[in-house]
């Protein structure tokens, strides 16, 4: 699978590894994106915290794009705005041609409360997520 970050010239230059502040848990919780000029994409998540997400998408996206965000933790979702921070181009190994964009997004206006339940949710998941790989 061939792989090509996608960079701005305003593009942030981090070690996702390193500079993430807020615990993630891998957990494919439905999302709802609304992107620039009226397009709406339904997809999962690939993991969650309360500093952002990360998606997988058809769409190439700008960094630095401004998005609207609906997160689907529980019945009533979370509205709040993030925006794209890196975008990575992938080509699928099983369909020829087909290209798809790993995308990063950070919340850029979320309610403090909104934030505490996705920090709550998520420290919740990742627990479970030890106790299983520690049995």
């Amino acid at each position: 699978m061939e792989e090509r970050e996608l960079n701005s010239e305003q593009s942030f230059d981090w070690d996702v590894s390193e500079k993430r502040r807020f615990v993630r848990a891998q957990y494919p919780c439905k999302i709802v994106v609304h992107f620039p000029k009226e397009l709406l994409i339904c997809t999962h998540t690939e993991n969650i915290g309360a500093g952002g997400l990360r998606v997988i998408i058809e769409e190439c996206l700008e960094v630095i794009t401004t998005v609207d965000l609906e997160i689907y933790l529980q019945e009533e979702p979370i509205l709040c705005k993030g925006r794209v921070v890196w975008v990575v181009e992938k080509n699928s190994a099983y369909r020829d041609g087909y290209t798809f964009f790993d995308t990063g997004i950070e919340f850029s206006q979320i309610r403090e409360e909104d934030r505490n339940i996705i920090n709550s949710f998520v420290e919740r998941i990742a627990c479970q997520q030890n106790d299983y790989r520690n049995d």
